[in-house]
C-alpha cells in the first residue's frame, strides 16, 4: 500500500509540475510574440511565420518518433534491470544521425526553398541559421524520453524554461543589433535565438 501511495504521489507531483511549467511557458511565449510583433511589424511577422512553417517540416524529419521511441526503449531497459547507460547512448547517437541529416537537408535546400516555395529570398539566411538547431533538438528528444521513462519530469521542465529564457534574451540582443536592417535580417536574428537556445 505504501508503495502504491508513493507512486500515486509521484504521479501527482509530476502532473502538477508539468501543468505549472506549461502555464509559465505559454505566458512567456505570449509575451515573446508581443515583443516580436513590435520589432518585426506585419511584413516581418509574415516572413517569420512562413519560415517557421517550413522549419516545422525539418523538425518532423529530425525528431519524428524520437521522444516516444526513447521513452519506450528506456522503459524496457529499466524493466529488464539493464540500466540506461548503453540504451541512452544508442538513442542519442541515432537521434544525432537523424538530426544531422535534417540539418544537412535544410542547409542545402535553403536557397531553392526560399526562392521557389516561399517566394522570398530573404528566408534563405534564416533557414540556414536555423539548421544547426536540428541535431540538438533530436538529441534533446532522446534524452527527454529517457527522463520520462524514469518518471522524472523536472529536468525536462527546467530545460524548457531555460531554453525559452535564453531564446528571449538572445533575440532581444540580436534585434537591437540589426535594428533598421530590414525584415530579412530581423527574422534571421530572431531565429538565431532559437538555434542558440536549442544548443
Amino acid at each position: 500500500v505504501g508503495s502504491e501511495m508513493c507512486i500515486r504521489d509521484r504521479y501527482l507531483q509530476n502532473a502538477a509540475l508539468l501543468t505549472a511549467s506549461s502555464l509559465v511557458l505559454r505566458l512567456l511565449g505570449m509575451g515573446f510574440r508581443v515583443i516580436l510583433s513590435a520589432y518585426l511589424g506585419g511584413e516581418g511577422m509574415g516572413l517569420y511565420q512562413l519560415i517557421m512553417a517550413l522549419y516545422a517540416v525539418f523538425i518532423a524529419l529530425a525528431t519524428a518518433g524520437v521522444n516516444v521511441a526513447s521513452t519506450r526503449l528506456a522503459a524496457q531497459s529499466l524493466a529488464r534491470g539493464q540500466g540506461l547507460g548503453t540504451t541512452a547512448r544508442r538513442l542519442c547517437t541515432t537521434a544525432l544521425l537523424f538530426g544531422t541529416a535534417a540539418m544537412a537537408a535544410q542547409s542545402l535546400l535553403a536557397g531553392p526553398l526560399a526562392r521557389w516555395l516561399l517566394h522570398d529570398v530573404r528566408a534563405e539566411a534564416a533557414l540556414r541559421v536555423l539548421a544547426p538547431s536540428l541535431p540538438f533538438m533530436a538529441v534533446a528528444g532522446a534524452l527527454r524520453g529517457c527522463f520520462l521513462a524514469r518518471r522524472r519530469v523536472e529536468p525536462n521542465a527546467v530545460a524548457q524554461l531555460v531554453e525559452q529564457l535564453v531564446r528571449m534574451g538572445v533575440v532581444w540582443l540580436a534585434l537591437r543589433r540589426v535594428e533598421g536592417w530590414g525584415a530579412g535580417y530581423a527574422c534571421a536574428a530572431v531565429l538565431a535565438g532559437n538555434t542558440v537556445s536549442e544548443a
